[in-house]
């Protein structure tokens, strides 16, 4: 039962971040804020983005997660199921900060099998230490049978909405998660070196300079949107298709590098049966459009909220890590391909 309270407790924060959400925190006006007890708080600063976190290092630890960038989960020698998420995505337009809280709530039944959205609670506009206005409110949830408690930060920074969420089993206190995030601060200046490092994308190009550094060119017309999983990349044309994302993932020395590529292909076609149905690999095989660099493609018909879709996916090999390409288009995969070798892997 404990396992099953993790799982769901991750999915929630995989899913949030999946709907272009963030979670963060502040104390609640009218309610007494109760201290976290901690053995020792570390500081972590993003200048990717631009926040700051204190957290108990002793209970917490931080990890590159299948959420986004920032996860911080329960250490497994600490007693509770808590989780911490953290990470940032395009503001969505048109909408006030108090209503993305409605937004939240009203994804989470969409993304998450078997969620039922039990209420949300203490919705108010807030500020954060640094200044900062928030939207402060609670989620109580079920999910596949589990009673979970959340609580939330949103808040926008230049034109990206940022969330900072803590989620817990129903028997933990609401005000703890409310303390331990409380120190989301945004006060902290971009680094466009640390920015370059991770991935960045402006006006048709996207440019990285960490291992495994590349340029990509994509058409103008694409718009960024929320990054999922490990993506460091994800945009598309506002009317949905076709779409592209980019995330980097590690290869292990010494096994055989087409092999592992296959995996990939196969395992991302596998991953889409927690989104959509009838997935069919159509074909998949290794293919030399990267010259000295390995690449697998992948192609993939299947049904996404009842419509036909078409995905091709290239793998790149360099450095032991993997550059995964892939695009979703409801017309030939040749638009796509030709965005994929516009890549230049020796900048």
């Amino acid at each position: 039962m404990k396992n099953d309270i993790k799982r769901t407790t991750w999915i929630v924060f995989c899913v949030l971040t999946a709907s272009s959400l963030f979670f963060a925190f502040a104390p609640m006006a009218g309610r007494a804020e109760k201290s976290v007890p901690v053995s020792k708080l570390e500081h972590y600063e993003d200048k990717a983005i631009g926040f700051s976190i204190d957290y108990d290092s002793k209970k917490l630890t931080k990890e590159i997660g299948p959420i986004g960038s920032f996860v911080f989960v329960r250490r497994e020698s600490a007693e509770g199921l808590q989780r911490l998420g953290i990470t940032a995505g395009p503001y969505p337009s048109g909408t006030a900060l108090k209503d993305t809280a409605d937004l939240i709530s009203s994804s989470l039944p969409k993304m998450i099998p078997d969620c039922l959205i039990h209420n949300v609670n203490n919705q108010q506009l807030i500020e954060l230490k640094d200044g900062s206005k928030a939207n402060y409110f609670e989620i109580k949830m079920n999910i596949g049978g589990s009673e979970l408690i959340s609580a939330f930060v949103t808040a926008q920074k230049n034109d990206r909405l940022i969330v900072f969420g803590a989620a817990d089993s129903q028997d933990e206190s609401m005000e703890n998660l409310t303390a331990i995030v409380k120190s989301l601060r945004l006060d902290v200046e971009v680094d466009e070196a640390v920015l370059m490092a991770r991935g960045f994308a402006k006006d048709g190009k996207f440019v990285r300079t960490d291992s495994p550094a590349f340029t990509l060119n994509y058409p103008k017309a694409f718009q960024n949107r929320v990054l999922q999983s490990n993506q460091i990349f994800r945009a598309g044309i506002p009317q949905w298709s076709p779409s592209m994302a980019i995330s980097i993932s590690w290869l292990q020395a010494g096994e055989d590098i087409n092999m592992q590529l296959k995996r990939l292909a196969e395992g991302y076609a596998y991953g889409l049966k927690s989104v959509g149905r009838d997935i069919k690999i159509v074909s998949q095989h290794p293919i030399t459009t990267y010259k000295e660099f390995d690449a697998y493609q992948v192609q993939i018909v299947w049904l996404f909220r009842g419509h036909p879709l078409t995905t091709v996916v290239h793998i790149i090999a360099k450095e032991n890590k993997a550059i995964q390409l892939a695009g979703h288009t409801v017309y030939g995969i040749e638009e796509l391909t030709y965005i994929f070798q516009t890549i230049n892997l020796n900048p």
